[in-house]
């Protein structure tokens, strides 16, 4: 039995953990346009003017403390739930992305296609960091995210972006996601640059910062939907400690930290503003 549709995910997971506190079972079912809309199971409907009297009071307060609470009560069983999640459950979510993350995806394939052909010389000199700090050409503080070297490089990245990417862009926004690749790419770009040298390159900082920010975001707001295992992050802070003692080889260390940091303070940003 339909109930209601949410733009946003994490409403409709709010909700339902809200429920769960009062003994009602809900299901979430995304339509064509990526809503999450609500269904009660028929047998349940003796208990529809109860979710009907609960929603109208939701729909004008969503942020509510007793949402919230509710959503701290029923976050170990939405960890249990992922950690027993099957390949199928997950699939879907790694190949079915939004706009923003396929543009910047391709716009990352276009670009090493074009360095292939070109050289990186080239590339560098038009997309690269700025060589001086007064450089007007704003755009290179960002566009070396674009930019990749080797195969291993940019699909190692894209794999990352395409996951925590379309993860964040389904269930957070559009927006959300592209302020954190530029808030993200601009600062572990200049902290890289400012460490080492301007022929440097690659969406790595940038995907650190999702795997910071759909970590701590998931792990304090479990019906978010956001979800990026505990052992995962262990192995990515294994891999930069690496990268700083040298075992990786020459690969941008600066960046990669500083783009966890940035993940980290934003996702601390946003569940500040969410339970003030």
């Amino acid at each position: 039995m339909y109930l209601i549709s949410f733009q946003e995910a994490q409403f409709a997971h709010t909700f339902v953990d809200y429920m769960a506190t009062k003994g009602v079972s809900l299901r979430i079912e995304l339509d064509n346009d990526g809503n999450s809309q609500l269904f009660l199971n028929v047998k349940d409907k003796d208990k529809l003017e109860l979710i009907t009297e609960e929603l109208k009071h939701f729909v004008k307060d969503p942020y509510n403390k007793r949402y919230l609470d509710a959503t701290w009560q029923q976050g170990e069983r939405h960890h249990s739930e992922i950690k027993n999640s099957s390949l199928k459950a997950i699939l879907p979510r790694f190949v079915s992305v939004g706009p923003v993350t396929l543009v910047i995806a391709l716009i990352c394939v276009v670009l090493y296609l074009l360095l292939l052909v070109v050289g990186p010389r080239v590339i560098l000199a038009y997309l690269g960091y700025p060589f001086f700090e007064n450089n007007d050409q704003l755009w290179r503080y960002i566009t070396p995210i674009f930019i990749h070297f080797s195969l291993l490089h940019i699909v190692f990245n894209l794999m990352w972006w395409w996951y925590l990417g379309g993860m964040i862009e389904k269930l957070r926004g559009k927006l959300k996601l592209i302020e954190i690749m530029f808030v993200s790419g601009i600062l572990s770009n200049y902290a890289e640059a400012s460490v080492s040298s301007p022929y440097f390159g690659g969406l790595s900082g940038v995907v650190y910062a999702l795997m910071g920010y759909v970590w701590l975001y998931g792990e304090r707001l479990p019906s978010s939907g956001l979800r990026f295992d505990r052992t995962m992050i262990g192995i990515a802070l294994i891999w930069l400690v690496a990268g700083f003692i040298g075992v990786l080889g020459s690969i941008a260390n600066t960046a990669h930290l500083i783009g966890l940091i940035v993940g980290l303070l934003l996702a601390a940003k946003d569940i500040w503003l969410l339970k003030k």
